[in-house]
């Protein structure tokens, strides 16, 4: 255990003892630690105190891929109609380049293929979600706001 010592100065009696900190304020602190990290790890691991919000009925979807394009963009691929319906200009829509970044991370490490399709879905309840079913993963996309679905929206009806 680590002390705190003050030494006095020349041809001086010191006033301060040693100061060490009392041993029930640091098992008390150590306790409070492992209790952290304990909540911490069984939220995680069992779900506790994750919030999910209901989906409702569904009120439009579409498969999309997504591929990087030559001039820095990215091409956006009607899975079902094998078409290409939109392209993300170039140092555009970094939001939804994080977002596909992200899942995209995730399928390279559970080794799928980029070919696979997305799902983004519009909800009745207002909420649009972009659904990986190869790795289960989903960004819920309303939680980032009204510009970010609007990024989204986009995707949802290009083309048609």
């Amino acid at each position: 255990m680590t002390q705190i010592h003050f030494e006095r100065e020349p041809g001086q009696q010191s006033a301060m003892q040693d100061l060490t900190p009392p041993r029930p304020f640091l098992v008390v602190a150590l306790v409070i630690v492992a209790a952290t990290l304990w909540f911490a790890i069984s939220a995680t691991r069992f779900g506790r105190g994750a919030y999910d919000e209901p989906d409702g009925p569904m009120v439009g979807s579409r498969s999309l891929v997504f591929s990087d394009a030559t001039n820095g963009g990215i091409d956006v691929y009607d899975a079902i109609a094998h078409r290409n319906v939109f392209q993300v200009p170039p140092n555009s829509d970094q939001f939804l380049r994080g977002a596909i970044r992200s899942l995209a991370r995730s399928r390279r490490a559970a080794h799928v293929e980029p070919s696979e399709p997305f799902i983004l879905t519009q909800w009745e309840n207002g909420r649009m979600t972009l659904d990986d079913p190869s790795t289960g993963e989903r960004v819920s996309i309303s939680s980032f706001g009204p510009t970010q679905v609007e990024s989204f929206r986009v995707l949802l009806l290009a083309g048609k």
